[in-house]
């Protein structure tokens, strides 16, 4: 079906999905104090100044990847669990680490205590965002979820990779408050690994989604693979039996994954589904 579909089809410009405008959602500088609106249209220009970040215990060595956490005060308890984990497990390769968070988490000694959990090896920044409830569209499809796990989806998948201290580094490491490190020595640097191999995205596809969570996603899927006449990979098709005519649910387990910056921001067919889900809402 599709190899007779793909000799006829005349594929949609991938630039065609994407409106760039300024988005409601904010970021600050920690330095300057100055805040931004979030772009989700990364542009490269001759002039751009590099992003200063205020980093505790000490500047990065390497900006090969940067380890990224979402958190607030009320994930504290966890945050300092994972980060326990995370300074045992890279004791060997520290790497830095960024905190995004609504202005919950900016005190000092807060900070100062999740600096020395790292230790003084491991440089830690603190990134200030403000989400806008103005992104929640009206017709967003599923209403009953709550604002702020809407704005953590959003986050991870669109705007994260476009924000300005992602173009210091090569990679990003996503964890969550309570993505837990464990092993009993140190394990090798990720994202060494990543570069060696020249991979760009590892992820874990170990559970299934609630089906709650996928109202429509198939049917709004290969709507996008026709529009720009793609064909599911074979890989992809190992995780879908039935994906002529249904959805398996099974998913990729993001809160634990390590991607490529430019993966999810400068690809043009990534960058255009990215682009339709957030119109979708």
């Amino acid at each position: 079906w599709y190899d007779a579909q793909r000799s006829i089809c005349l594929p949609k410009n991938p630039d065609d999905e994407i409106i760039d405008r300024q988005d409601e959602w904010q970021y600050q500088n920690g330095i300057t104090g100055q805040w931004y609106h979030w772009r989700t249209v990364y542009k490269r220009r001759n002039n751009h100044t590099e992003w200063r970040a205020n980093w505790l215990n000490a500047a990065p060595k390497s900006y090969l990847g940067v380890i990224v956490y979402l958190a607030t005060f009320g994930d504290l308890k966890s945050l300092q669990t994972s980060l326990t984990q995370l300074s045992r497990m890279l004791s060997n390769n520290p790497r830095p680490v960024a905190i995004f968070h609504e202005d919950d988490l900016s005190n000092n000694d807060i900070q100062q205590s999740l600096a020395q959990i790292l230790g003084n090896s491991t440089p830690l920044t603190f990134e200030h965002i403000k989400f806008s409830n103005i992104s929640i569209q009206p017709g967003r499809l599923h209403r009953r979820w709550a604002p702020k796990y809407f704005h953590m989806c959003r986050f991870f998948t669109l705007m994260l990779p476009n924000h300005p201290l992602l173009t210091l580094f090569s990679y990003y490491w996503r964890l969550d408050t309570h993505s837990y490190v464990f092993g009993g020595q140190p394990i090798e640097d990720p994202f060494e690994i990543m570069q060696k191999r020249k991979t760009q995205y590892a992820f874990t596809m170990a559970n299934r989604d609630n089906e709650v969570h996928t109202i429509g996603l198939w049917t709004f899927f290969h709507q996008f693979l026709q529009d720009h006449c793609l064909k599911p990979s074979k890989n992809f098709l190992k995780t879908q039996p039935g994906w002529i005519d249904s959805y398996s649910t099974a998913i990729f387990f993001t809160n634990l994954a390590i991607a490529n910056v430019s993966l999810f921001r400068d690809h043009p067919l990534i960058r255009a589904w990215l682009h339709r889900v957030d119109r979708s809402g």
